[in-house]
């Protein structure tokens, strides 16, 4: 015996069901769609702009994504020896003029 049922049993028990119910679902659809027509559909997500933060040489800065609740990522420095951590993913370096670069918060070492 198979347990599987055929497709004429099937479609008899889809049919058997209320038709009641059905046209009730249809009417709440209907009446839910005007009521979004004035809501975007897809939500737009802006990305952040990238941080500037100095490093061991003067104008010299690396460029870092801000992300919202981000682990530290170390990265190696291209002037020193040592490694920094900066608050998200690096994504650059920049050469920058003196006046900008005097603004900018230096990395953590």
């Amino acid at each position: 015996m198979r347990a599987t049922r055929t497709r004429s049993t099937r479609g008899a028990g889809r049919r058997a069901r209320p038709v009641k119910r059905a046209a009730k679902r249809l009417a709440a659809k209907v009446a839910a769609k005007p009521a979004l027509a004035g809501k975007p559909a897809v939500k737009v997500v802006v990305p952040l702009e990238p941080v500037l933060y100095k490093l061991c040489k003067a104008g010299w800065a690396v460029i870092v994504d801000r992300t919202p609740n981000a682990l530290g990522t170390r990265f190696v420095c291209p002037f020193c020896p040592r490694s920094h951590r900066v608050p998200g993913p690096v994504r650059g370096f920049k050469k920058m003029r003196h006046a900008q670069w005097g603004r900018l918060r230096r990395v953590e070492e």
